[in-house]
């Protein structure tokens, strides 16, 4: 099941950004892949991807589309540093612990034996080339809404009601339901 509506509700607002500018344990949404089938995915269909490294010109990311997202954001909030305050202008990858550049670390620590992500049956390990990224949009959480998913005390049981929350309050304010297409 693609739970892409639910993070295109709460990876709000977005910044159009050069795909030289991608870093590892940040969020993207890649709209246009050369070599991709078909190469522009939009709507339901869109690539939203949390980069674990790079290697050379290959990104190393998780899918996001079939992860649910209160599992992906307790994986954030195991990621988080504590000792990083969340300002106005914190990109995610400042918030969380530092890993070298080609995410093996990241990988080996907190992906591979993390079964609610990663897996047999799950199919979110992509690799994205550099050169074939064509648009890239860096998802820029709005400070509150990080400061209430990734701070210190969060649990799953008060992380879900967050983002539903969020989630609603998105959907008042164009008028659209979760279930109704963009």
């Amino acid at each position: 099941m693609a739970y892409t509506r639910q993070y295109r509700e709460f990876l709000q607002p977005e910044l159009r950004i050069s795909r030289g500018e991608m870093k590892p344990r940040n969020i993207y949404r890649i709209s246009t892949y050369r070599g991709g089938k078909p190469a522009t995915k939009t709507g339901e269909k869109a690539r939203y991807v949390f980069v674990l490294g790079k290697i050379g010109n290959k990104f190393h990311c998780l899918k996001l589309n079939e992860i649910k997202p209160i599992l992906f954001t307790e994986f954030l909030y195991k990621l988080r540093d504590i000792r990083k305050k969340i300002g106005k202008t914190n990109k995610l990858s400042e918030l969380l612990k530092l890993f070298a550049i080609d995410g093996n670390a990241l990988f080996e620590q907190h992906v591979k034996n993390n079964s609610k992500i990663y897996g047999p049956g799950k199919s979110n390990y992509r690799i994205y080339i550099e050169g074939n990224i064509q648009n890239v949009w860096e998802i820029e959480f709005e400070p509150n809404f990080l400061k209430k998913i990734l701070k210190l005390g969060s649990t799953t049981t008060t992380q879900l009601p967050i983002i539903k929350e969020e989630i609603s309050e998105r959907d008042n304010n164009t008028g659209d339901t979760i279930d109704s297409p963009k």
